[in-house]
């Protein structure tokens, strides 16, 4: 990774890999890997040149070593099974996408597994129901019946405050609902920027009142909220009431998750009756359970927006479940698959089968994909 080693690291490294059980060499450098990964603090994505790492390796004057003469098969076959592993495992965790919008016309219209338009259409509520396509409407500004001024800028909507809307006794509410697949940008309001992620939908006034902001989550939603500091901002989360002045921090509610998990980034936020500092997350519920408080990596659980999944040897179900919300794909499970896990960072706009494909490659589980449903065996 740092691209330094000593002769005697590295006579080290020769040496267990000709006699390491071949059954066991896979698991035990990808373990190490991992290990490696987590101590250097890696941030993604990043940028690997496999053929000069690679070429590195074959070319590196340490290999006329003594070791080698003496098992010159041994050494090449190990060599060549350590350095394709280990290069598979970074490629595995550090997917390069493409760029985002060519990637995300790619997953959208591959025959296949192209879905029906409207299942694939960020939708705007209006408070009388009426739904409207978001890219139905014109780039610029739109006026609704309600007075509210939005407007239409490339891949998001931004809402600006009328004098006389915001002194409406009871504003109107608008949703903004996403699809399976896709996240969408808005700003609220009061200029607080939320970033929607795959199957979720967010319900807000389009004027707010002089003593609070309160807004409905379902799903998961990233918020960087305008400071306002007479005016307290509420998100509403499957029973969880999070009070924030202007921090960021990232929420995710979906209905068959059984926590309300929310991240703070930076600032301060209240999860019902507990104080959380950045760099901490929050589980809650409806059942009344004591809420929960543990450390996280901020980047982990923001990778989402920025196009990644990052998995941290989560239990495969879980991971699955993360996959199935964005891929709109049916999991059927087979056989005991306790203790199964993943671990690795892949990008969002990759083609499922692909995807699959590499989760299966470190040795889990196993897939078998008949259309669109998959079934996860050990």
């Amino acid at each position: 990774m740092n691209e330094q080693i000593s002769e005697s690291e590295f006579e080290e490294l020769v040496n267990y890999i000709q006699q390491a059980d071949t059954a066991q060499l896979n698991e035990q450098l990808l373990d190490l890997f991992d290990k490696a990964w987590q101590q250097a603090n890696q941030q993604l994505p990043i940028k690997l040149d496999a053929e000069r790492v690679l070429h590195g390796i074959m070319t590196s004057p340490q290999l006329n070593t003594q070791a080698r003469r003496k098992k010159p098969k041994v050494w090449l076959i190990a060599a060549s099974i350590a350095a394709l592993v280990c290069l598979a495992t970074l490629l595995v965790r550090q997917y390069t996408p493409l760029p985002l919008q060519a990637a995300k016309e790619k997953l959208l219209t591959q025959e296949e597994d192209t879905l029906t338009s409207d299942r694939r259409e960020v939708m705007l509520t209006l408070s009388d129901g009426h739904q409207i396509p978001v890219n139905a409407l014109s780039e610029g500004v739109q006026t609704f019946q309600s007075g509210t001024h939005v407007k239409r800028d490339q891949n998001q909507l931004i809402y600006t405050e009328d004098q006389d809307t915001k002194a409406h006794p009871s504003p109107a509410l608008h949703t903004i609902t996403t699809p399976i697949g896709m996240d969408y940008k808005l700003t609220l309001p009061d200029g607080t920027r939320v970033q929607l992620n795959a199957g979720s939908s967010l319900t807000f006034p389009v004027a707010f009142g002089r003593q609070e902001r309160k807004v409905e989550l379902q799903g998961e939603a990233y918020f960087d909220v305008a400071k306002h500091p007479n005016q307290a901002f509420l998100v509403q989360a499957k029973g969880t009431d999070i009070h924030v002045l202007g921090t960021a921090f990232n929420v995710s509610a979906y209905q068959e998750d059984p926590y309300v998990v929310t991240t703070l980034l930076t600032g301060s936020l209240k999860v019902q009756s507990k104080i959380l500092r950045p760099g901490q997350q929050a589980l809650s519920n409806e059942t009344g359970h004591p809420i929960v408080i543990r450390e996280v990596d901020p980047d982990e659980i923001m990778a989402w927006a920025r196009g990644y999944f990052v998995f941290d040897q989560d239990d495969i179900k879980q991971v699955m479940n993360t996959l199935a919300r964005w891929y709109d794909i049916e999991v059927v499970y087979e056989g005991n698959l306790k203790g199964k896990t993943f671990g690795g960072t892949l990008s969002r706009y990759t083609d499922f089968r692909q995807l699959l494909h590499a989760i299966e490659q470190t040795g889990s589980v196993k897939f078998t994909i008949t259309g669109r449903r998959v079934t996860v065996s050990p």
